[in-house]
């Protein structure tokens, strides 16, 4: 590929940097956090027990706070709990989480808090859509900032060690193993196969919004230019946003957004798609606001996979996939 692009679009006359790649990621990361921070808390158990009475539980699970919150959240209407899923009810947060269904005292709520209880976890989902929203917006901030700052530029070129580009694809291809593995392993019943099958669609929709933009955008990448600025250059150029980063963020935000309150390292999964980033420059697959846009977008469908009444692709699956192998063998 002739690295001498026709410039198609007007774009300022590229400076030295004035923020150090390392610097770029560290914003990038932080505004991902506190997006994530801000969205859905993540689903708790009922008061941590493992079995509860199925009748009582059914029946708690028609007249609770937590109907509204967990039956309806999961599985779209009440009517579709299967009785099996009783002894998995997860409510979404301690403030939603009603008392042991076998507890007689606790079946009862009034009507008062219960359409207190429902508006509460409106509210709680609408502040988790918009945080993915605001990360969305966030992306032609990203690029318009990026470049009066001037931070898109090579790094140097390093091909080996833990950044050869074998070990990004082997991250790439785990990740979606893992996904889909993970999905049909654990099933749909419980808290972390729900978790699965919310990232195998935040994977799968930011991937395709990710293309989209590449094809719309078709700017060259470090490797095909010396430039930043060559954007609407043709099929040829796919540089924004960097898809491999989008992968990774869209995988680890549901998890995190699950999981961070009662396991906070969970926040370490942030570390893949920091090392992607590093790794896209420095073999000079993508350009600084590449990376940092395809972290914004990925942690944006991560958000709203997560906030979803129902994982879509499970939703497509067989009944029999509810169950998962792990149940089974």
């Amino acid at each position: 590929m002739n690295s001498a692009l026709p410039v198609t679009a007007s774009f300022p006359t590229h400076k030295k940097p004035k923020m150090t790649p390392l610097k770029t990621l560290v914003c990038g990361a932080l505004l991902c956090l506190m997006a994530a921070s801000h969205a859905q808390p993540g689903l708790k158990p009922l008061n941590g027990n493992s079995t509860v009475n199925t009748d009582a539980c059914l029946l708690s699970l028609q007249h609770s706070d937590c109907n509204s919150v967990f039956a309806i959240r999961q599985y779209g209407k009440p009517d579709m709990l299967h009785p099996s899923d009783c002894q998995l009810a997860f409510c979404k947060a301690p403030r939603f989480a009603f008392a042991d269904a076998a507890d007689s005292g606790q079946q009862q709520a009034s009507a008062t808090s219960e359409q207190q209880t429902q508006e509460d976890a409106g509210n709680a989902s609408w502040t988790g859509d918009r945080s993915g929203y605001y990360l969305l917006g966030a992306i032609p901030l990203i690029v318009g900032v990026g470049s009066l700052l001037n931070v898109d530029h090579r790094l140097t070129y390093d091909d080996s060690g833990i950044w050869k580009r074998s070990n990004q694809l082997d991250l790439e291809y785990g990740v979606v193993l893992t996904e889909i593995g993970g999905g049909l392993w654990f099933g749909g019943q419980n808290r972390i196969g729900r978790t699965f099958w919310q990232s195998i669609d935040a994977s799968a929709f930011s991937s395709l919004a990710a293309q989209a933009l590449k094809y719309t955008f078709s700017r060259a990448r470090p490797s095909q230019s010396s430039s930043p600025n060559h954007w609407f250059q043709g099929s040829c150029c796919q540089s924004f946003p960097s898809g491999e980063v989008t992968l990774q963020a869209s995988f680890v935000t549901p998890f995190i957004l699950e999981y961070h309150q009662d396991h906070p390292w969970v926040w370490g999964l942030e570390a893949l798609p920091l090392y992607d980033a590093l790794g896209r420059m420095k073999t000079h697959g993508h350009w600084q606001t590449d990376v940092l846009s395809g972290w914004a977008l990925g942690t944006a469908f991560g958000i709203f996979a997560h906030n979803w009444k129902m994982p879509f692709f499970l939703s497509l699956m067989p009944h029999g996939v509810m169950v998962g192998w792990h149940t089974r063998f």
